[in-house]
């Protein structure tokens, strides 16, 4: 065992990290983790202050990370669903106090505080899977990979900035936008790219009621059913890191039915493509802003800074146009690769390469996906080390 080619993890976000540690625990083989980029602050409970070139990928649509960890580096810390048994204690909801005026303002609307990956600092998989670095079980190349490529019955992993490096078997975790483009580029699977999916969303914007930031940039959520669609609002304590004067509610939709594609040269959510999810996002997007005025609060603006009230008189074909207008994709792109690979990640007729991220969930999330990725990257993960050990 000791002579075979190591173990290749494609990608270091929160899939991939926990991938490479449980593979470490499991299996006896090298593990080479391939990622580009680096470290973030995880001491900072301002996530806005995380975002920016040096952690996002500038040319993949919505807030893609690139750091060690992904998601779990720089996410908003909101976890809506359920935190996983094995980090139980790593979590906490949040406590009053810890929200600012926009944060309040939904509180008046019936929102609650959330769960947040935060506990005395941010839940990053990756500083596990640094720790098993420095003990020398695992090897971290920064660089991206091209793609996967056969040479008789040997397998390559070709990187972006040249040469290649022959191992055993490879693990994509490279995100539902990524880990397709490399099979296509490889010629590996059918139906890759096909299946993708995320989470329609809708921004107002509001102007601060005082100075206070609050302690996180956003911990309180308002859940939303309406006439079949399961929504969640967020406040936003800032718009961005340098922009502190105005906050933002997002509005999603939780239970879309829309898919979409990503093929090497465009990625197509059709967001809102399917007639149920239009006529969801528009009762959600209603019920949110009917709360915002039956508490009270008014000065909502949408993303073009018109009145936020003008959707409540809105017919279904004009909420239907604004909202084809308005409507954004998050970071929560899943399923791209769902119906390429079994249960357990594998690819028919490639018993060398699996997938282990969001591309593998057969469906987004109706809740904020990192515990989902979480959970079924650390079971294809426990379940490839006991066949690689």
């Amino acid at each position: 065992m000791e002579d075979a080619a190591p173990v290749a993890v494609v990608g270091a976000g929160t899939a991939g990290s926990i991938v490479a540690r449980a593979l470490a625990s499991r299996c006896r083989r090298e593990i080479v983790v391939f990622e580009p980029g680096g470290l973030t602050d995880d001491d900072n409970p301002r996530f806005m202050d995380q975002l920016g070139e040096a952690t996002l990928w500038e040319d993949l649509p919505g807030p893609q990370a690139r750091a060690l960890g992904g998601g779990s580096a720089v996410n908003g810390l909101i976890l809506s669903g359920e935190e996983p048994v094995w980090l139980r204690g790593l979590t906490r909801f949040a406590r009053a106090g810890e929200e600012g005026s926009v944060g309040r303002e939904l509180l008046a609307m019936g929102g609650r505080h959330s769960r947040l990956w935060w506990h005395s600092g941010r839940w990053n998989p990756a500083r596990a899977m640094v720790h098993v670095e420095d003990e020398g079980r695992i090897s971290i190349i920064r660089s991206s990979v091209e793609r996967i490529e056969s040479r008789g019955d040997r397998t390559f992993v070709v990187l972006d900035s040249g040469g290649a490096v022959e191992c055993s078997h490879v693990v994509l975790c490279a995100g539902a936008l990524v880990t397709p483009r490399i099979l296509l580029r490889s010629g590996i699977g059918s139906r890759v790219g096909t299946g993708l999916q995320n989470h329609p969303t809708v921004t107002f914007t509001r102007r601060r009621a005082d100075d206070d930031t609050g302690l996180f940039d956003a911990c309180v959520v308002l859940e939303l059913l309406e006439d079949g669609g399961k929504g969640l609002a967020v406040a936003y304590e800032r718009m961005s890191g340098s922009i502190s004067g105005t906050g933002m509610f997002t509005v999603s939709l939780m239970n879309p039915v829309s898919r979409g594609t990503v093929d090497l040269e465009n990625v197509d959510f059709r967001l809102l493509g399917e007639a149920p999810d239009m006529r969801r996002m528009a009762a959600v997007v209603r019920g949110f802003v009917g709360s915002a005025v039956r508490a009270g609060i008014h000065g909502l603006a949408d993303a073009a800074g018109a009145d936020a009230q003008a959707v409540l008189g809105m017919g279904d074909a004009d909420m239907g146009t604004w909202l084809e207008s308005m409507v954004q994709p998050v970071s929560h792109a899943t399923s791209s690769c769902a119906f390429s690979t079994d249960a357990l990640g594998r690819i028919p007729g490639r018993p060398d390469v699996s997938v282990a991220d969001a591309s593998v969930l057969r469906g987004v999330p109706q809740e904020t996906p990192a515990a989902s990725v979480t959970i079924e990257a650390r079971r294809i993960a426990l379940a490839l080390g006991e066949v690689l050990s």
